[in-house]
């Protein structure tokens, strides 16, 4: 039996996303969520080797002496991938967001009158569809379609499991591209759109971004989709609007409500302008023009 290692450390939402970026860049996944106490939240990330703990404590720590906050210790478990991914998955039931039905396989039933179903099973890529920016996504995707937005060369960038690049096939029967920097991600992803019988549709990419020019050989693109973090966001923007076409549309999520100035300043520089935002919880999706 294969191993995950998952890693975890508590701090105020102030400072939380602090940690989560400061070893995003040496993990399969991150995030972060509120506990039973709300001034207290949690980073968790997951790793597929044994984590070097030392190196990720040191990140920590100078995250935390260079934004001049206290360090927070780094907590690290063993989990066999079966038990812990068929147990997470188990803890969500179907969920209905806007026009979508998502489940699992062992929640399969008859999909509800009306809406379109997507089977999302547990797996080593983020994004099983239950996150509040998912939400968040999912629903300007769908407002995007009740305003008869036509779109016809998308990308999902950072596509985890590929939820959203799989929507935008369902929602505009068009081919998407979804790329995403872990190979695992681009794995599921693909497993995940022959699954949802939308494979034809759906075409995965490994890449860092939009590092080199294989992305930029597909567009421009008329919609580009990220649900990533807000650093990553700000620091993809120039790049992000160059290969949107003007009258284009950007939907961003990943990032918290007290983040949206800065990176709407982003996109605002790089060329984009803000034309809505949703909130759901603490979370925001933005949609931008070019």
């Amino acid at each position: 039996m294969s191993f995950f290692w998952r890693l975890t450390c508590s701090a105020t939402l102030e400072n939380i996303e602090i940690f989560a970026d400061a070893i995003e860049e040496h993990v399969l996944s991150v995030g972060w969520f509120e506990t039973t106490n709300p001034e207290i939240w949690m980073v968790e990330a997951t790793v597929r080797k044994e984590p070097e703990m030392a190196f990720l404590q040191q990140l920590i720590s100078e995250a935390a002496a260079q934004h001049k906050v206290p360090s927070p210790h780094l907590h690290v478990e063993k989990l066999p991938d079966a038990d812990w991914l068929e147990q997470t998955w188990k803890n969500f039931p179907p969920l209905e967001i806007a026009r979508f039905y998502i489940y699992g396989s062992h929640a399969k039933g008859e999909i509800p009158e009306g809406l379109i179903g997507m089977e999302i099973n547990a797996a080593t890529a983020f994004g099983s569809g239950e996150h509040q920016t998912t939400t968040g996504c999912l629903e300007t995707l769908c407002d995007f379609m009740d305003a008869g937005i036509q779109v016809k060369n998308p990308l999902d960038m950072g596509c985890g499991s590929g939820v959203l690049a799989m929507a935008v096939t369902k929602l505009w029967q068009m081919p998407v591209l979804a790329v995403d920097n872990d190979p695992e991600s681009v794995r599921v992803a693909a497993q995940n759109a022959a699954t949802n019988k939308c494979e034809q549709l759906m075409h995965t990419l490994c890449n860092e971004g939009f590092e080199g020019d294989v992305v930029q050989k597909y567009g421009p693109f008329d919609l580009i989709v990220a649900n990533i973090l807000a650093g990553p966001l700000c620091d993809m923007a120039p790049q992000m609007v160059a290969n949107t076409i003007k009258g284009g549309r950007i939907v961003l999520s990943g990032l918290l409500t007290r983040q949206i100035d800065e990176v709407a300043a982003a996109y605002e520089v790089a060329g984009a302008t803000l034309v809505s935002v949703k909130n759901v919880g603490d979370w925001a999706t933005l949609s931008l023009i070019k």
